[in-house]
């Protein structure tokens, strides 16, 4: 019998999203006996350390990324040099890790800088096209982000082939022989549940937008009494809130991280959601077939470019930070389907399996 390499799953940390969805990803390896080793930074390494108590989680350099304005091509500006020399880092960190531990294949999510010469080597994006709105800037990020993605030997892209997908332009435009769409990611499932939580607010994402967001909704949050609110911050690093339980005592439960089931038990027993419209969201509310308000992180395009697409469509309402109000949007929110019964085609394990034949060239 073969024996399987040891496999390095290492997710970015942009929040959470990335981390999350790697959850499901980092179970196949494992059911299939892979032997596995981790690596992340901050609270992206905490969440793995909290989901994956057994395995070793290594640190990797965290890109830094914030977004201070609201502009997106300023945020963009601001980092081009801060990512090449985290990417430059995370190279020879993962090498690092790769030759101590005796790595045989490197799955990444969205670290750029993971691929290794002469390792076998995935990653996981569904971000293959950037929509800024003018045709030059987004040839040329299109092309920077093609230099490192084509760098892998295999991209796998959390979505579902054809006209009817979760990320659109984001991924549908992008042409290659190396992409291959693996279904939506999530690690969690539907759940039908008594009603626990009027209304669920669930944060992650960059500071300092993440904090911002985080006092207006406890700040609106007073005009939602007596209802029972959840607050689900995803850090462990953000400022004190003693105030805001005195302030609302039993009627607000204020969670730092919750581990997997326990989001899925929370998401599925909440009458609303309230989240920020990144694409992990988006994958996690398809398969629990919950609607919610979504509320794009201001300057990231992406986000801006998804919520948008969605509020079109008539799938999901969302509101900019800036115009939030809350109680209102909220009872405009309760219009919007969310995502109906798709046909999500294979399984992942199904189209894992056949992309890892080929990838690591097993009979």
């Amino acid at each position: 019998m073969k024996t399987l390499p040891k496999v390095f799953i290492c997710p970015q940390h942009w929040g959470l999203g990335h981390v999350t969805r790697t959850i499901p990803v980092i179970h196949y390896f494992l059911r299939k006996g892979y032997p596995v080793v981790l690596g992340s930074s901050k609270a992206g390494s905490d969440l793995l350390r909290l989901e994956f108590p057994n395995l070793k989680v290594y640190e990797l350099p965290d890109y830094g990324i914030t977004y201070p304005f609201k502009n997106m091509y300023l945020n963009m500006g601001l980092h081009l040099i801060q990512m090449h020399v985290a990417i430059v880092k995370e190279f020879f960190a993962v090498r690092k890790i790769c030759k101590k531990e005796q790595i045989g294949m490197v799955v990444s999510d969205a670290r750029l800088g993971a691929a290794q010469p002469g390792l076998p080597s995935v990653i996981i994006t569904h971000h293959l096209h950037f929509n800024l709105h003018n045709r030059f800037f987004e040839w040329v990020s299109d092309v920077w982000m093609r230099f490192f993605y084509m760098r892998f030997n295999q991209i796998w892209v959390p979505d579902i082939d054809g006209d009817i997908n979760l990320s659109g332009d984001l991924a549908h435009l992008f042409r290659s022989k190396k992409h291959y769409f693996i279904g939506i990611l999530s690690r969690f499932k539907p759940m039908q549940l008594p009603v626990r939580y009027d209304c669920a607010f669930v944060l992650s994402g960059p500071e300092p937008q993440r904090s911002y967001l985080e006092e207006e909704l406890l700040l609106q949050a007073k005009e939602l009494m007596p209802s029972k609110l959840a607050l689900v911050r995803g850090t462990k690093s953000g400022k004190s809130l003693t105030k805001e339980r005195e302030t609302y005592g039993e009627h607000l439960e204020i969670m730092d991280f919750v581990s997997g089931p326990a989001l899925n038990e929370l998401i599925c027993s909440s009458n609303q959601l309230v989240c920020r419209s990144g694409y992990s969201s988006l994958l996690d509310l398809c398969i629990v077939g919950r609607s919610a308000l979504l509320i794009p992180t201001p300057g990231q395009p992406e986000q801006e470019y998804l919520a948008s697409e969605l509020k079109r469509k008539g799938i999901f309402y969302c509101t900019s930070q800036d115009e939030l109000s809350l109680k209102q949007d909220l009872a405009l929110a309760k219009e919007y389907p969310g995502y109906q019964a798709m046909d999500l085609g294979k399984s992942m394990e199904v189209i894992l399996d056949e992309r890892l034949a080929v990838l690591l060239k097993k009979p």
